[in-house]
């Protein structure tokens, strides 16, 4: 959750603080916001399974920063668009985590809405036949 409530702070800062970011760092930039993204997504997605991932949240967001980036700087070097590729992988990863966190969700949700049922038929069960035991 705190990571959650980190995004949208840095969010709401971002939206009214103007920053000038010189356009050779645009794609960097682009690729730090991606990974950042992805990560939370993926932790979030990892605590939905009860996986027990988020111990290593900050190392995995600086490799898959570093890798991005290296990768982007690399591409720029041949004259290859790699940063607009690893946009696409990223977009893919965020998109298969948040599908992932809510097929979790409305499992759980259905579940639980089962369980309810189940104890509420439970419950009516047991008068029926007490009833039934008195009218014989």
């Amino acid at each position: 959750m705190l990571p959650l409530i980190g995004l949208l702070i840095g969010l709401i800062i971002g939206l009214f603080v103007s920053v000038p970011v010189p356009a050779a760092w645009a794609p960097y930039l682009a690729l730090l916001v991606l990974s950042g993204v992805d990560i939370l997504l993926s932790v979030l997605n990892k605590n939905n399974d009860d996986k027990s991932g988020n111990k290593n949240f900050l190392l995995e967001f600086f490799t898959n920063t570093v890798l991005a980036v290296f990768l982007a700087a690399l591409g720029k070097q041949i004259n290859f668009e790699l940063s607009t590729i690893i946009a696409f992988v990223f977009t893919y990863r965020i998109f298969k985590n948040f599908r992932e966190i809510v097929e979790d969700l409305y499992a759980k949700y259905k579940e639980k809405k089962k369980s309810i049922r189940r104890e509420v038929s439970e419950v009516a069960a047991p008068k029926n036949t007490e009833e039934a035991k008195h009218k014989k």
